[in-house]
């Protein structure tokens, strides 16, 4: 085992997965949610049941950070951000329980990178949020 800091595979993780989703980023409206999601970000609306509110006014307060953006490209950015921190917090507990920085770097780029994950990281949805959430918890 190698010892690692937590703060280093944090940084690798997140930064590899950013450009990695910044790369691979929906340029516009996704289908299925992603333009609900990001409509009633921009109204500050309710989407379908059960309405996900917090999501909602945490993504309009980063659209209006991003306010020379589009919206949609703004909500994607949100996801993908979440996303990005989420690994790089995965990449910190392996740290912590393995001390080894190579293996939390391949167990965060494995976590970002599963085609699930990825593909929600991409497009505004509500899961890249709600996995980041997870992940705090854990941590």
């Amino acid at each position: 085992m190698r010892a690692g800091s937590p703060r280093r595979a944090f940084v690798l993780v997140a930064t590899t997965l950013g450009v990695v989703y910044l790369a691979s980023l929906a340029p516009s409206v996704t289908l299925w949610d992603a333009g609900e999601f990001a409509s009633a970000i921009e109204s500050l609306g309710i989407p379908h049941p059960p309405g996900t509110p917090l999501f909602i006014l945490v993504g309009r307060a980063w659209r209006l950070l991003l306010d020379l953006l589009p919206t949609a490209v703004a909500t994607n950015l949100l996801a993908a951000a979440c996303t990005a921190v989420a690994g790089g917090l995965a990449a910190i507990l392996v740290t912590r329980w393995t001390r080894d920085l190579p293996a939390a770097f391949a167990a965060g780029l494995g976590f970002g990178s599963s085609a699930t994950v990825w593909l929600n990281a991409t497009e505004t949805e509500v899961y890249s949020a709600s996995l980041l959430m997870s992940v705090l918890m854990l941590y």
